[in-house]
């Protein structure tokens, strides 16, 4: 039978090979400079802070006669809902699950003894 601390050293030494292979594999930073000026990176370009109008939405009124008849018209209010028709059952009694409910202690007296 091989001992714990066999396997234990086997561990050790798959990490270490993988960790060693990592860093072989690993692209390198070049010390050298390279031979293209490095340009710096722009900022952005500034967009206006305007809001601007979606097409679909606002149409523009064809004549001064169609403009006065676009008038804003306030909204009906929303309708109630229709009540529920009240039911004929019986409610329902229960009792919660976590209800403690005392109950008389009774001894049973079946002539032993």
């Amino acid at each position: 039978m091989v001992s714990h601390l066999f396997y234990y050293q086997l561990a050790l030494l798959a990490i270490l090979w993988l960790f060693v292979m990592l860093h072989l594999s690993w692209p390198r930073r070049s010390a050298t400079p390279t031979t293209t000026p490095v340009t710096p990176i722009q900022p952005k370009r500034k967009r206006s802070t305007e809001p601007k109008a979606f097409e679909g939405l606002t149409q523009r009124p064809l004549c001064l006669l169609c403009e006065q008849e676009t008038g804003e018209t306030a909204l009906a209010p929303p309708r109630r809902p229709t009540p529920l028709h009240p039911t004929n059952r019986r409610p329902v009694l229960w009792t919660p699950r976590c209800t403690f409910v005392p109950t008389a202690i009774v001894t049973i007296v079946a002539g032993w003894g």
